[in-house]
């Protein structure tokens, strides 16, 4: 690894028109985008990026994601960012994230957990594990847990269908990991949006969503404390795609 490359990428970004909902503040999928985004900046510069890895026949996969909110940043400030790659945990590569904002104040903390997947096989593998880099940073932690592991719940719940169009999929022609933000927030009205912010967001990615699928979004309602589950089924019920747990508390 080149010396100049840093073990802890920062980069400061602006929080834009695009980036804010109606109440002028970031969106729960413009947070995760900028993590997301930093974190393939890093690989890159890392010697681990995009291109490598398909050079070698591989792809990075996002797998977990575990994201704790403390503020929800207005239009036109600035966010400054750290990432860092922490260690390896059987298949999982580790990599946690800083957000504060321009008076170092906590914005968020966020651990992710990702695969390298053998686009061959379509399955996991560990490559280079002995690497410095996946190391150097490995009792350095946001969140120091894993990510939980979800578990469908049974019960009463709400049924939400989606159709994974144009504007839905990314460049591997998936539903692209901020949709599934938006998707989930979108099941809540203007009102309950007005009263209520996102604190705390937990993602397991388990299949990838096509273009053209066709989605059912199962909403459990966890506690009174406005902490729900869902889950994400192919129309027919025959595949489980997803599963996420979103916390919210009075704005």
């Amino acid at each position: 690894m080149p010396q100049q490359v840093p073990v802890i990428l920062e980069e400061t970004l602006p929080v834009t028109s695009a980036d804010t909902d109606f109440t002028k503040t970031l969106r729960p999928s413009s947070l995760v985008n900028m993590l997301i985004q930093i974190a393939w900046h890093h690989a890159e510069m890392l010697g681990f990026g995009m291109k490598f890895l398909h050079n070698h026949e591989l792809v990075w996969m996002l797998s977990r994601m575990h994201i704790k909110i403390y503020s929800r940043p207005f239009w036109n400030s600035n966010l400054h960012l750290s990432s860092w790659p922490k260690g390896i945990h059987r298949l999982f590569y580790l990599r946690d994230f800083k957000v504060m904002n321009s008076r170092s104040e906590n914005v968020a903390e966020a651990t992710s957990e990702w695969l390298i997947i053998d686009l061959a096989t379509r399955r996991p593998k560990l490559y280079q594990p002995e690497n410095n880099i996946f190391q150097e940073n490995k009792d350095r932690h946001a969140i120091p847990d894993l990510v939980p592991n979800l578990k469908s719940p049974e019960g009463k719940h709400e049924t939400f269908f989606n159709k994974v169009v144009y504007s839905d999929i990314d460049l591997n022609h998936h539903l692209t990991t901020t949709r599934y933000l938006d998707w989930m927030m979108d099941t809540f009205d203007k009102a309950f949006h007005i009263k209520n912010s996102c604190t705390e967001i937990i993602l397991n990615f388990i299949r990838e969503i096509p273009f053209g699928a066709e989605v059912n979004l199962s909403r459990y309602r966890l506690t009174p404390a406005e902490t729900y589950l869902f889950v994400f089924h192919s129309k027919d019920g025959k595949q489980l795609f997803f599963r996420a747990q979103l916390q919210f508390a009075s704005a």
